[in-house]
């Protein structure tokens, strides 16, 4: 038969010694933070659903006033610059505007102040969005001077890096050779036996001659 040991026989659990208290009451402590957590966590969750119904406060860019109704439209283009992490979001926006102002063209002229009312910030903003579009490659630009002599604009050219795939001269000449070289073209991939397109193809075709 297998004898046990006394637990009071055990000196760690004869009595509370220091450590023991000192343990305690950083347990103690920590039970406290979690459970002024969880009030806390419970307080606003209630504030949350006391709102409801109420109103909530809306976003003071709401209240800005809109925007007057415009004639302009923006060219094709591609969708490089809107998937470009490194572009703020104002921009991009930019982008947009002076691709509209280039119309058929590559190339438009405008000052920062003309450029700071359409979108609606300061001139130290359109500087900062002109250099980031710069820098990234989506725009070239340069000062315009006038006959004094004097700083009067930015002169802008979109770069290729905006234009859609058929306005570039390389994907243009490729995809010119492809389909219209020799009246055939041996790069397309064609439908295999497998493909669900040439499945039901053939099948209406049958239904259709049996009928």
């Amino acid at each position: 038969m297998i004898s046990l040991p006394d637990p009071r026989s055990n000196p760690l659990l004869a009595g509370p010694s220091r450590f023991d208290a000192t343990a305690r009451r950083c347990q103690a402590a920590q039970i406290v933070d979690h459970i002024n957590a969880l009030q806390g966590r419970e307080a606003r969750r209630q504030s949350l659903y006391a709102s409801i119904g109420k109103g909530i406060t809306l976003p003071s860019r709401w209240m800005r006033k809109e925007p007057r109704p415009s004639i302009q439209y923006a060219g094709h283009m591609a969708t490089t610059a809107l998937r470009d992490r490194r572009l703020t979001p104002q921009a991009k926006a930019l982008l947009g505007v002076l691709r509209a102002r280039c119309g058929n063209g590559t190339r438009t002229e405008a000052c920062k102040t003309t450029l700071a009312q359409i979108m609606g910030v300061c001139t130290r903003s359109i500087g900062r969005y002109v250099a980031d579009l710069v820098r990234f490659g989506y725009i070239e630009a340069r000062p315009r001077i006038g006959g004094s002599g004097l700083y009067t604009g930015l002169v802008i050219s979109i770069t290729e890096k905006v234009l859609p795939a058929f306005r570039k001269t390389a994907w243009l000449a490729g995809w010119l050779a492809q389909n219209l070289g020799d009246g055939a073209n041996r790069d397309r991939t064609e439908l295999s036996d497998t493909n669900h397109s040439q499945k039901e193809s053939s099948i209406f075709s049958a239904g259709w001659g049996s009928g």
